[in-house]
């Protein structure tokens, strides 16, 4: 079927206008001839090849029909079907032609769910050493006990839960069956990963112990790679420190949003074991983590820590929650099971409706138990080492730090479905259609597999009050990802046409049921090498204070191959993109340096300037500057202005030149003729037959930032501290693909990508990525402590962290409308944390409130997908705001032991969802295991201090 992946690819746009009932009048003959009157008579856009339509005839219509009545009639008998893309877009795609009876097949399933909560610090965001806690950017740090109480298990569950971090990639992949099965194979399947104010995987930079993290073995589509925060398990992590300001001047590419610095650990004396098991109140959804530890100083006085950890959780499929059937049974009141379809969004493909359905007879009712095979929770599988180890040299120390992760996950979705064309023996020219679900191939499953792994030596120095360090980093992730239950193309036509293959039986042979369902493997790895040297101390001493420098160098190689299984390439599994192999391979290097000097004596400056060089696009250099003024002992401000950029990754710039097999008809302007198959379209028009291939672009450049931070910090007592901080960013020459209908409107901007043969003749256009469009953000941050100590009672800190984002607008070329995300679906304007700790004596509790506004159905404010009339009619359009409630209680009266019960989501909210598709939840927000209790032990054998 690579012919629709072109059409989807290309936007083969013939007409635009609404999905209305028309009156037409067209007379059989040519289908060829019948779609063109059908699209000017409609005034509906029309996607397909010429060649698909080629030698085959329609028995025309006359009459008054809605656009997709219509079409149904024209196709009648054509071996061909429509199928809506946009509520104004229809693409072509072949029936299967089957000539055998049908038999009903099998029945019905039911559903399930997970995770908590906890609150905020302050920290470092420089490389410069201070002692300050309060500093000129915004900087929230989660320390080892908040991490302990918190009662989280993986660093994805964690960081999700923070005010201002938004989920872009979640280990369950399965949740809309449909979008999975046709579109599914090609991005970072089983990895977990967030961003901050809703900018995207690629604004956001992760680092391990300061030092840039490698991305996932399985590239994120055609744009980029995210980082798997699931590989660092959060029992060996130490602290987590957040910057939610642009830092692009301190820490390179990706920082643009802010920068997520994890910590692991690196000093302890003795030995520890550490261990929960946890069950759902339902009985299911079991975990099980053991972590050891052991470390001592040597001899020699230097250090030696090794951990190792182990994290085994259950799987949970739909069936186990009763939620997910009414989730269910009230979608199927507002949608119709066939309404599905896939829609063109700001050059992404994406999906629109319910779950695959299945139809017991042609033209009868399409009824889906989808949802009850579905995971809600991957099954996981987690190992890991920890070691680091420093020895004095002199004055010297040498360092040797090493980090190792396997990571499995399983997961699964109902079986593959496909619309089937019937043919009655008696009467050829009478077929039905059959939306068939393959329950003889059983549920389409995924297992991936990830290894990551991390060693870094380095040797550093403190001669007087001055610090150097110069160290070697080597980091790698290879990934796999195994398929099973998804059709071969080739197998099933021939298997239909011959009747090998019979609808409905429990017979068909177990061989056949093999070659049409293959195991699909894919294979990447990437890995990152570099070197870095830096060094920080004072200055001198000034009238006003002591101002300090640090400096550094670095450089880093990176590489990344992604193999997609043949199958796919090749498009004998049919995905609406095929994916492709990538390989990219650049080297970065980078000079920094920053300044933070006392303008007064209560006037603080940083002054921050970095420049990076890639064999990929150039040099780029990025400022920023930051005070912060003391105006009392109780209230001071602070900002930052900085600018910021993003370098293009691999899979960006090694995009590879695709040739398509054949054209799809595009409106083009007349200036470009002549070109191939002309027919008029306009007065200033022509609909021409092109070849929409895909090609590189050398001429990429870096996304670029501005940001602004103003932040007021008032501490009225030294038991109160509350912080307001607005953030501003705007980010410019977005890299994304080119829209044909701008490049034709602009043909002059891009004449290299109108490709003409030998006689001039206008015969294909190149697509490629550009650097178009911006978007812009503005949120509100409030953090809030205090702590009250009565003695008797104990000592109690009450924390509030809460995130408004007022502003997240995106224009994907010039003159395009500037479209709204804030507030629309996967963007509720405002999250919120609350936490309430108490201890007294060998007993402490923690209370963590979680709170998650409301959020539109619709993607964004200009998506031509609206909320469903049926929704709008019973005020589903909006999905309600929630709050979840996570308790932890410890004692430690035991000499070397510590024992806890946290129990995530006390209150046991049920998700609630209004949104697309019509999963019951949102993986982004909801937790779908429901109330869960987690029984952990602690064990030291000395006590700390």
């Amino acid at each position: 079927m690579p012919w629709l992946a072109l059409c989807l690819l290309g936007f083969c746009t013939i007409l635009h206008a609404a999905d209305r009932s028309s009156g037409y009048r067209i007379a059989a003959g040519s289908l060829n001839e019948a779609l063109r009157a059908f699209v000017q008579q409609s005034g509906t856009q029309l996607l397909y090849p010429p060649e698909l339509t080629a030698r085959r005839r329609s028995k025309g219509i006359e009459g008054r029909f809605s656009p997709s009545r219509a079409l149904d009639l024209l196709l009648r008998d054509t071996g061909l079907q429509a199928e809506a893309v946009a509520p104004d877009a229809y693409v072509l795609r072949p029936v299967r032609q089957v000539a055998s009876r049908i038999a009903r097949p099998p029945p019905h399933k039911p559903a399930e769910r997970h995770p908590t909560e906890l609150g905020s610090v302050e920290v470092t965001g420089t490389h410069i050493r201070r002692t300050v806690l309060e500093t000129a950017a915004p900087l929230t740090i989660i320390d080892r006990a908040q991490i302990e109480h918190s009662g989280y298990q993986t660093l994805f569950e964690l960081l999700r839960s923070q005010p201002g971090i938004r989920v872009n990639s979640t280990p369950v992949a399965m949740i809309d069956g449909t979008a999975f099965q046709n579109n599914g194979l090609s991005g970072a399947i089983g990895a977990a990963a967030v961003d901050l104010h809703g900018l995207g995987p690629t604004a956001t930079l992760f680092l391990i112990d300061g030092q840039r993290m490698a991305g996932y073995g399985l590239a994120q589509g055609e744009f980029g790679l995210v980082n798997d925060l699931d590989s660092i398990p959060l029992a060996l992590i130490e602290r987590i420190e957040v910057l939610r300001d642009g830092a692009s001047a301190v820490y390179g590419s990706d920082a643009m949003a802010g920068v997520i610095n994890i910590i692991l650990r690196k000093q302890f004396n003795g030995a520890a074991l550490d261990g929960n098991t946890g069950v759902s109140a339902h009985g299911d959804a079991r975990q099980h983590r053991t972590t050891a530890t052991f470390g001592t100083t040597t001899a020699s006085g230097g250090h030696l820590l090794f951990s190792v950890d182990d994290l085994e959780r259950q799987p949970l499929l739909g069936r186990q929650r009763a939620w997910v059937a009414d989730a269910t049974r009230a979608a199927a009141t507002t949608t119709k099971a066939n309404t599905d379809f896939f829609y063109f969004d700001n050059g992404q493909i994406n999906h629109a409706g319910g779950q695959p359905c299945t139809q017991f007879q042609p033209d009868g009712p399409c009824s889906t138990d989808a949802a009850s095979q579905t995971s809600l929770q991957t099954r996981l599988e987690s190992r890991s080492l920890l070691g680091h180890f420093d020895h004095p040299i002199g004055q010297l120390s040498l360092y040797l730090g090493f980090r190792w992760t396997m990571l499995r996950q399983h997961q699964q979705m109902a079986p593959a479905t496909e619309q089937l064309l019937l043919s009655d023996t008696d009467h050829p020219d009478d077929s039905r259609q059959l939306t068939y679900a393959f329950n003889d191939v059983g549920p389409v499953r995924d297992v991936t597999q990830s290894h990551s792994s991390q060693l870094t030596l380095g040797l550093s120095g403190s001669p007087g009050a001055w610090d150097w360090d110069v160290h070697l980093d080597g980091q790698r992730n290879a990934g796999t990802d195994r398929v099973y239950g998804l059709l071969r193309t080739s197998v099933l036509d021939q298997a239909l046409s011959d009747g090998s293959y019979q609808l409905g039986s429990s017979d068909n042979p177990p061989e056949l049921l093999a070659r049409l369902s293959p195991t699909l493997l894919r294979t990447g790895r990437t890995s990152q090498t570099g070197i870095s040297a830096h060094i920080s101390g004072p200055l001198g001493d000034w009238p006003s204070g002591t101002p300090s420098l640090a400096a550094g160098i670095e450089g880093y190689r990176e590489r990344l191959v992604d193999h997609p299984d043949p199958l796919l390439i090749h498009n004998d599994v049919f995905q609406f993109q095929s994916p492709y192999t990538r390989h990219g391979d650049r080297w970065i290097s980078a000079a920094y340096l920053e300044l933070e000097a006392p303008l007064g004596r209560r006037v603080t400056a940083n002054l921050a300037g970095r420049v990076d060089h890639s064999s990929g696009f150039g040099w780029a250099a990025s400022p920023q500057l930051a005070l912060k003024w003391d105006i009392s002992s109780i209230v001071s401000l602070r900002g930052t202005l900085a600018r910021g950029y993003r370098a293009p990754t691999l899979p960006e710039l090694d995009r590879p030149q695709a040739l398509t097999p054949s054209g799809v008809v595009v409106e083009v302007p007349n200036v470009l003729l002549p070109c191939r198959d002309p027919i008029p379209a306009s007065a200033n028009t022509t609909f021409c037959t092109l070849r929409l291939d895909t090609v590189g672009n050398p001429g990429l450049r870096p996304e670029r930032s501005r940001s602004i931070t103003v932040g007021l910090i008032l501490a009225p007592t030294p038991a109160l501290g509350i912080a307001l901080d607005v953030f501003q960013i705007r980010r410019s020459h977005e890299i994304n693909s080119l829209p044909v209908s701008y490049a034709l409107e602009h043909p002059d901007s891009y004449p290299e990508l109108f490709q003409r043969d030998a006689a001039g003749v206008l015969n294909a256009f190149d697509q490629q990525l550009v650097n178009l469009g911006h978007t812009s953000v503005r949120s509100y941050d409030l953090d809030a402590h205090y702590r009250l100590e009565t003695g008797r009672f104990g000592d109690f800190n009450f924390n509030l962290s809460v995130d408004w984002l007022a502003e997240l607008r995106r224009q994907t070329h010039p003159g395009a409308a500037m479209v709204s995300f804030a507030g629309f679906a996967n963007q509720p304007r405002t999250t919120a944390l609350a936490g309430l700790e108490w201890e007294r004596g060998d007993w402490s509790s923690t209370a963590n409130l979680r709170y998650t506004g409301h959020y539109a159905f619709a993607p964004h404010s200009n998506s031509p997908i609206t909320c469903p009339t049926a929704q709008q009619q019973i005020g589903h359009c909006t999905t309600p705001a929630f709050t979840v409630l996570d308790l932890d209680l410890e004692y430690a009266g035991i000499r070397h032991w510590r024992f806890g019960l946290n129990v995530h989501n006390a209150f046991d909210h049920r998700p609630v969802y209004y949104g697309n598709p019509f999963a019951g939840y949102n993986p982004a927000f909801d937790d779908v295991v429901g109330r869960y209790f987690l029984l952990s032990f602690h064990y030291r054998s000395q006590p700390p201090g």
